[in-house]
């Protein structure tokens, strides 16, 4: 990808969360609905229960309004959590909600750039919707193994499958649509309406590469594929419903241990 392009995906995710930070958890009920939390939650405990240290080392990458980090915040064996985004306005809405909290430290920079400076390594790397707003996403996932100690886990949350249909595309038209114009106060409607999401989700409309992802991962020697589930998820609670007997799904969750 040209430099020029990559500056460009990386403008446009600062525009756009910053003019939806404050709202972000309202404007994403496919993230923030009672059945994904619930999923999160149940992967997180899988993977906690996989990684055998006493104390654990976390890093959230895109770590936004808190979604992983303040769900591991309060379990007594993470030993500290450093959430890194390159929104400081996500991240301050973050922060509003962890309060005060002596594990938790904050780095407002671009994914790639924290991990080319940042020296330590972690036992657990949590990136939640981040990797479609990444210019180049497999590029970052080889700097976030080079952080990842042995017998650490990274899990990945919330990302694209790239999968289509002409029924799961009716349904994704139907859902954002239905959403925003008759379930959102206007206020928010027009800050939804006016969110400029073509090169911030850069590769949600460039198809993420799934299948290559997990052939990367596959030829890693010293990786394993410890959990991998697609699903579909979907702002309204009924598309939810026949989202599940769709044949193609549009999110995926991975996790894989360094071993």
């Amino acid at each position: 990808m040209k430099q020029n392009l990559s500056q460009k995906i990386i403008d446009a995710n600062i525009e756009l969360h910053k003019k939806s930070a404050k709202h972000y958890d309202k404007i994403h009920p496919e993230i923030f609905n009672k059945k994904e939390q619930g999923l999160i939650n149940h992967v997180l405990a899988q993977v906690l229960a996989k990684i055998k240290l006493e104390k654990i080392k976390v890093l959230d990458l895109g770590a936004g309004t808190g979604n992983i980090a303040l769900k591991l915040l309060n379990n007594p064996r993470i030993e500290s959590i450093i959430a890194v985004d390159l929104s400081k306005e996500m991240l301050d809405e973050l922060e509003k909600k962890a309060a005060v909290n002596s594990k938790l430290k904050i780095a407002n920079k671009p994914a790639d750039e924290f991990l080319a400076d940042n020296e330590d390594n972690y036992d657990l790397i949590t990136i939640s919707s981040v990797l479609h707003h990444l210019p180049d996403y497999f590029g970052t996932i080889e700097l976030i193994l080079k952080k990842l100690a042995p017998g650490g886990v990274l899990v990945i949350f919330h990302e694209p499958t790239g999968e289509k249909s002409s029924l799961l595309s009716i349904c994704e038209w139907f859902d954002s649509r239905l959403f925003v114009n008759l379930f959102l106060p206007k206020d928010l409607k027009n800050i939804v309406k006016s969110l400029d999401t073509i090169l911030a989700d850069y590769h949600v409309y460039h198809e993420f590469d799934l299948s290559g992802l997990k052939k990367f991962f596959k030829a890693k020697n010293n990786l394993e594929i410890i959990f991998f589930q697609k699903h579909n998820t979907f702002a309204l609670r009924s598309l939810r419903l026949i989202g599940k007997y769709l044949p193609k799904k549009n999110n995926f969750i991975l996790a894989a241990q360094k071993k």
